[in-house]
């Protein structure tokens, strides 16, 4: 299931996300971060944008895309390869 298609709002590639009651963001710490690094990995080729991550958040349930990727973008992930890279290498090396 696509999260969001009630809203009728469309993201990239006609996934839809919006958040609704319930949905959690997914940044480094959240129990379910291992699992969408583990997604976007599968990506390969970043094209200067958050495409992939949003594909991959949209394909766990109960995830707020769109605030997944605002606080990601925050962290300095505006980008799939920052997202991969930048983010969660940075928060490694912190041990987090």
């Amino acid at each position: 299931m696509l999260l969001g298609a009630q809203r009728g709002r469309s993201g990239v590639s006609g996934v839809k996300s919006g958040p609704r009651t319930g949905e959690e963001i997914i940044v480094p710490g959240h129990n379910r971060w291992p699992e969408f690094l583990s997604r976007l990995s599968r990506a390969r080729i970043c094209f200067g944008n958050t495409k992939q991550a949003r594909l991959a958040l949209a394909a766990m349930d109960g995830v707020d895309v769109d605030g997944s990727l605002r606080e990601l973008a925050r962290l300095g992930g505006s980008c799939d390869c920052q997202i991969e890279l930048d983010v969660a290498q940075s928060l490694a090396s912190r041990g987090a």
